[in-house]
């Protein structure tokens, strides 16, 4: 596909995308969009199978059932089996050499413009990790739209990572129908053996910084799409004016109409991770100085202080 003779029509409905590494709340912006925005389709990670990220029982039930009726079963089981239904699949390969730029935008382009254009409800907004490796494509695929990339400390990161225990430390069942993320390995940095033996710590402190930086450098100066901390967001004294700030920059692609108050929000958890794997400051010597050593520039020219 020659991306100057662009022969397909773009995705012309008003869309808004929040994406970011995991751990970072975007869980919480689909449900704060859905309540903000009553007319518009606020989903969130349509094309992940999300059966083992929430509790069992009624919860687990209530929200398969509700992707199965957002994402349909083709979609979910038939297309994602033949790898046609998986967004961060091709941020996965694009970061790792194996897809190049004119197939990722054709790969988007197919995996979207359908099912965004049969949502009903305007704008529609997805929260999903999967746009990671695509922010340089956004401008092939879609007429209007705007985008927030969400990086948090990576100390903090790390250790929401562990403690939510997934990425790197999925079970045999879970890499059948759930994501794997990229390795050092499969990036040719290192030989399978070298990460095989590498600490869970470590090749989350690689990821860090790999796959944000490949997310980072894509965006140039779009102005469609904005970079935010997400200690701005849901820490910082300040971070109700600037969710309101970002909330406007977002839906500045659509007439909304009248917004309810955002007063609260900031004080539900939604998604959180709970477990042993312990602060910044209770980390050893040894972790700590190897964090500096692969992550210290990242964090530098983010400005996070350590």
């Amino acid at each position: 596909m020659e991306l100057n003779k662009q022969s397909y029509k773009k995705i012309s409905k008003p869309t808004i995308i929040v994406t970011s590494l995991g751990r970072t709340g975007t869980k919480f912006f689909q449900a704060f969009f859905k309540s903000q925005l009553p007319q518009s389709c606020s989903l969130h990670e349509p094309d992940v199978f999300n059966y083992f990220q929430y509790s069992k029982g009624q919860e687990r039930i209530n929200q398969v059932w509700a992707q199965l009726k957002e994402s349909g079963f083709t979609n979910l089981f038939v297309r994602k089996l033949l790898g046609q239904w998986s967004l961060i699949n091709i941020s996965d390969d694009r970061v790792c050499g194996e897809v190049d730029f004119p197939s990722a935008v054709k790969k988007l382009y197919q995996q979207r413009y359908s099912f965004v254009n049969d949502r009903t409800g305007s704008p529609y907004i997805e929260s999903n990790a999967g746009y990671y490796g695509l922010l340089d494509t956004l401008d092939h695929v879609y007429e209007q739209y705007r985008v927030v990339y969400i990086i948090r400390d990576g100390r903090d990161w790390i250790q929401s990572k562990i403690n939510w225990g997934q990425m790197y430390g999925k079970s045999a069942l879970q890499k059948v129908f759930a994501h794997t993320w990229p390795t050092a390995y499969e990036c040719g940095e290192v030989s399978l053996s070298q990460w095989e033996s590498m600490p869970k710590f470590e090749k989350l402190c690689w990821a860090w910084v790999r796959l944000n930086e490949f997310a980072l450098n894509s965006v140039g100066n779009n102005p469609n799409i904005r970079v935010v901390k997400f200690e701005d967001i849901f820490i910082s004294d300040q971070r109700y004016d600037n969710l309101q700030e970002l909330l406007e920059f977002l839906i500045s692609i659509d007439n909304p109409g009248m917004l309810s108050s955002i007063d609260g929000w900031l004080e539900k958890r939604i998604h959180g991770s709970w477990g042993k794997f312990p602060k910044w400051e209770d980390w050893t010597s040894g972790q700590k100085a190897g964090f500096i050593d692969v992550c210290g520039p990242l964090m530098n020219r983010l400005n996070y202080p350590y």
